[in-house]
């Protein structure tokens, strides 16, 4: 075995080696903890508030894309869940967490930051905060 093709038999595991780690890391990330609460199930229809507010909010909450890092009512990624998040937090500190006001906060990247500051601009924002607050 000649030093190239050694060099690249390595490259080769190397590389092999990364994506089954990331895999790996990927499916604990998106697993369910066992103590978290239970989700509905996927054919119990979701509760929808009669308050035209928090559906619009609710609407914002899935088109801006919030869902890709965030879990609420039982849909998202279920890593950083919402649930609960308007009985711990004020207004101010929702819109200031969820449009990253005062710069990124702890354990968020500058390219996410810019994003939420990105869309706090939006014509929904407020209807998003409204949807943000009835997580009770």
């Amino acid at each position: 075995m000649t030093r190239q093709s050694r060099a690249r038999w390595l490259a080769f595991a190397t590389a092999a080696l990364v994506v089954l780690l990331a895999a790996v890391f990927a499916l604990l990330r998106n697993l369910h903890p066992v103590h978290a609460p239970a989700r509905p199930a996927p054919s119990a229809p979701v509760v929808r508030s009669a308050q035209p507010r928090v559906d619009a909010g609710r609407a914002a909450f899935e088109r801006m894309g919030c869902g890709a890092c965030h879990a609420a009512e039982g849909r998202g990624n279920p890593g950083l869940p919402l649930d609960g998040i308007g009985g711990r937090r004020s207004r101010d500190e929702l819109r200031a967490s969820a449009f990253a006001q005062g710069g990124p906060s702890e354990g968020q990247a500058g390219t996410v930051s810019r994003i939420k500051q990105s869309l706090a601009g939006d014509a929904d924002a407020d209807a998003l905060l409204d949807y943000l607050q009835q997580l009770k």
